[in-house]
């Protein structure tokens, strides 16, 4: 009988087992539908000898129907049929529905669908499918105005509309879950790759310098890992480039090598013949009953952050918004050059390269390992840096609060409560996100570097100088690696060195904390010092002085949104910002000094973001944007470092802090799963987060239309795109897929990525130039005699209109498709989905 239970035990886990298999193959006939465009503003006819259709990208593997929104018209005995292919242009077809649609069927208004065999492969697919009818009978069929849908049109009998149908998508539940899968591996792959890259060349060079790590725990040495490792990159297209050497992807594969090289070296005793290695994973800090448990909750987390950084792209084509076009065609240049550049070309026509570049030095990196698509190796990248972003606060909560749940609360308000840094893909705002990557690193070596020791006795001080001097070097690498990576990232750094020197200079620690700051400011600025000098030959310093120079008044006056924060919820929640404002009061309550110190820094960040609140110049050189966006960097460190205070609390009374081990272990299993619940509960608005229907500039259909271009234009040809002025003026910037041509179709184009304002022009002028074409289209319109006359004086050849038609960010178009269709100067050349390119016919 003793063995009975087990037996039972046993049989039971086999049938659970078995009914899970059986529920997953049986999955395999129920349908997956998911709603793809669902507005409806009005109809479209569907009788016999007509069709209407849609295009669109499929989003799983295992398309396997379409449901259309239909409305009865005419009753008759005609049958309504589905048919599926690749393109508009396409005469076969990939699929015919297998069942047809009576019209008299068509009762009520609704959607119906019509079934095709499951199309195995079908993820990220563009696809045309259309209805045809026979027999009599008419039906009207849903659809929206052209903008509720980025990734396809409608199309009534082969033409495309400036029009969305109404429709869901079904799949095979099955093959989505086998495509979900299999990009489940994908992502591993990537995770593995940002590891090699990422972390162990910052592991490697804190394990050379810093053998026993001070007794951090494994998330602590993760953190710090991977702000060193973004710091070297940059430094090393550098210092190579000043002796003339471009590596190429020697870059991506020396500094990854090198640091497992040197971790093999360094635990070289522990692989000994008939001996298994073993690496232990806690710190002689950490070892309590509590610490597994903190780390299983990171670890959860942490799968949860990178679920939610990884899901929001995997649809997307491109990278979003302007900025995120200009970073991929620098990190294109990086790697078409093998290293650092000066020459724009093939894409555009500067000359000179001033601006930071950390984070396309680790796209480069990243794609020369890879072989990815640059735009897509952008999105990833920029996703991994996003997770990175979040890990690097654990070593600086775990400082200040003195615990690892510390670092776990830190981690999970960055990562999952707050949507800063999740909607920094939104904006393509990834090079302020790769120096955050590499702050927080940074922050927590000055400290380090810095803070006064207490005084030892001599036969205790041996080794102490050489730590001292490689901590030094640590901190150089950081700070020099910083000032490549993002300008205004490296003054938030001075500014914590200031709030540093306001709460520890002592009289007595006062030359220690001087020789300290100089020799850290030494070292980190002659390693940065090569591209100081080479920034002189772009503007980037003429603007920072004008802005040095401007009075406060004269700064609000020129630009009234200087004052303007927004709103702040945007940046936080109101609870996260009610329960900062709550932690720091307790922490000043408490005189917790690392509080207080964490605090004044941020406090410092927003006057230097804002100095004309104390009447001084510079406004514009740290914008309140830079700083209110990487608020989730105080606010994580301080409520993950307030964790430490319940800890405090129950050392402080004895009934709790002698509770047995089995109770102190359930408590931790406890709120380990709480934190990876409520982190859980986050995940889904993190995901919509993202919002490519607001940001995105190109979609699938203005890729399609960029291969038709270099497939079916001249070389040399030039296209004129939609644009509008920013910046007060200073720059103009495309507002649809037509700025990504030079990229997508290596043509040139009338508007250069924004970052031509900060660079020397290619030749006088060029700026002003640029500027005047649009400012001259704005004023006269596009079928103006004198803007003919300027377009074929500057050699352009079409005009192009994207699929989003000029109205991402711009308040309206250039030019519309209307005003080109009714002017005989215009040749439509082609025309699929909304997008549209007109050959420009010269008169003789």
């Amino acid at each position: 009988m003793a063995g009975k239970p087990f037996t039972n035990r046993k049989a039971l886990v086999k049938n659970l087992l078995f009914l899970a298999l059986a529920s997953l193959f049986l999955s395999g006939c129920a349908q997956l539908i998911r709603v793809e465009q669902p507005a409806i503003g009005n109809t479209g006819g569907l009788a016999a000898g007509q069709t209407i259709g849609q295009t669109f990208v499929a989003k799983y593997n295992g398309l396997a129907g379409i449901y259309f929104y239909l409305y009865p018209q005419e009753a008759g005995n005609g049958e309504i049929k589905l048919h599926l292919r690749s393109t508009p242009q396409a005469t076969q077809d990939l699929a015919v529905s297998a069942n047809t649609l009576a019209v008299n069927a068509v009762k009520t208004p609704g959607y119906y669908g019509f079934f095709v065999p499951a199309q195995a492969a079908s993820n990220r697919k563009y696809y045309y499918a259309f209805l045809e009818t026979t027999g009599s009978g008419e039906v009207q069929v849903g659809k929206a105005a052209g903008d509720t849908y980025l990734n396809g049109a409608s199309y009534q009998n082969g033409t495309p509309e400036d029009a969305q149908l109404a429709f869901q998508l079904s799949y095979s539940r099955r093959e989505a879950f086998v495509g979900l899968g299999i990009e489940a591996l994908t992502w591993a792959g990537i995770l593995a790759i940002g590891f090699f890259l990422f972390i162990l060349p910052g592991l490697g060079l804190f394990r050379l310098l810093w053998p026993d790590w001070g007794g951090l725990a494994w998330p602590e040495k993760l953190g710090l890992s991977a702000g060193l490792s973004l710091a070297i990159y940059p430094l090393m297209l550098l210092w190579t480039d000043i002796i003339g050497l471009h590596l190429g992807a020697i870059y991506a594969w020396l500094p990854p090598l090198a640091g497992l090289g040197i971790i093999l070296w360094r635990n070289r005793s522990r692989f000994k013949v008939n001996s298994f290695p073993h690496f232990n994973l806690q710190s002689s800090r950490a070892v309590n009953v509590q610490a597994p448990w903190a780390d299983v909750a990171y670890i959860g987390i942490l799968a949860l952050i990178i679920l939610t950084r990884f899901w929001a792209i995997r649809s997307l084509d491109l990278p979003m918004w302007g900025d995120s076009y200009q970073h991929t065609m620098i990190a294109q240049l990086l790697v078409d050059h093998g290293g650092l550049f000066n020459s724009w070309q093939p894409y555009t026509e500067l000359t000179t390269f001033t601006y930071h570049f950390g984070f396309h030095s680790a796209v480069a990196v990243f794609d020369w390992i890879t072989h990815l698509s640059m735009p897509d190796a952008v999105l990833w990248v920029g996703q991994l840096l996003n997770v990175l972003a979040v890990m690097v606060l654990y070593p600086l909560a775990t400082k200040i609060g003195r615990s690892r749940w510390a670092g776990v609360l830190a981690v999970l308000v960055a990562g999952l409560l707050s949507p800063m840094p999740m909607v920094y893909v939104n904006w393509g705002r990834d090079t302020q996100l790769a120096g955050q990557v590499i702050l927080p690193v940074a922050v927590w070596l000055i400290w380090n570097i810095l803070m006064p020791k207490p005084s030892v006795a001599p036969q205790q001080r041996q080794g102490g100088k050489w730590d001292s001097i490689r901590m030094w070097v640590l901190g150089c690498f950081s700070l020099g690696g910083l000032a490549l990576t993002h300008y205004r990232i490296l003054i938030l750094a001075i500014v914590f060195l200031a709030a540093f020197w306001i709460l520890y200079a002592r009289r007595d620690s006062f030359r220690l904390l001087l020789r300290r700051t100089f020799w850290l400011g030494i070292g980190g600025g002659l390693l940065f010092l090569p591209w100081f000098i080479r920034v002189f030959g772009g503007r980037i310093l003429q603007i920072f002085a004008a802005q040095m120079t401007t009075s406060a008044t004269q700064a609000v006056e020129s630009d009234p949104q200087l004052g303007n924060m927004g709103n702040i919820s945007t940046y936080l929640p109101v609870l996260l910002w009610i329960t900062l404002f709550v932690v720091i009061g307790i922490g000043i309550w408490r005189r917790e000094k690392a509080t207080l110190l964490i605090s004044l820094w941020w406090f410092g960040n927003l006057l230097v973001a804002n100095p004309y609140w104390l009447g001084l110049p510079g406004a514009g050189a740290v914008t309140s944007f830079t700083v209110l966006i990487a608020m989730y960097i105080p606010a994580a460190i301080l409520v993950g470092a307030a964790a430490s205070w319940l800890i405090d609390l129950k050392n402080a009374m004895p009934q709790l802090s002698q509770m047995r081990p089995r109770i102190q272990t359930i408590l931790s299993l406890g709120a380990a799963v709480l934190l990876i619940g409520v982190g859980g509960l986050e995940v889904r608005q993190r995901v919509k987060d993202v919002q490519p229907s607001v940001y995105a500039l190109a979609t699938r259909p203005d890729v399609l239309a960029a291969k038709w271009i270099q497939k079916n234009t001249d070389p040399t040809a030039r296209l004129l795109v939609n644009s509008f002025p920013a910046f007060q003026n200073n720059v103009v910037v495309g507002s649809d897929g037509g700025w990504w041509l030079p990229l997508l179709s290596e043509r040139k184009i009338t508007v250069p990525p924004i970052i031509y304002g900060f660079e020397k022009d290619p030749w006088p002028g060029y700026s002003k130039q640029v500027n005047a074409l649009t400012f001259a289209i704005q004023a006269k319109g596009i079928q103006n005699p004198d803007i003919l006359l300027q377009l074929k004086e500057r050699g352009i050849s079409y005009i192009y209109i994207g699929q989003l038609q000029g109205q991402v960010n711009s308040g309206g178009p250039l030019f519309t498709v209307a005003q080109l269709l009714s002017d005989p100067n215009f040749h439509v050349v082609y025309h699929q989905d909304r997008v549209w390119i007109f050959q420009i016919q010269w008169a003789p």
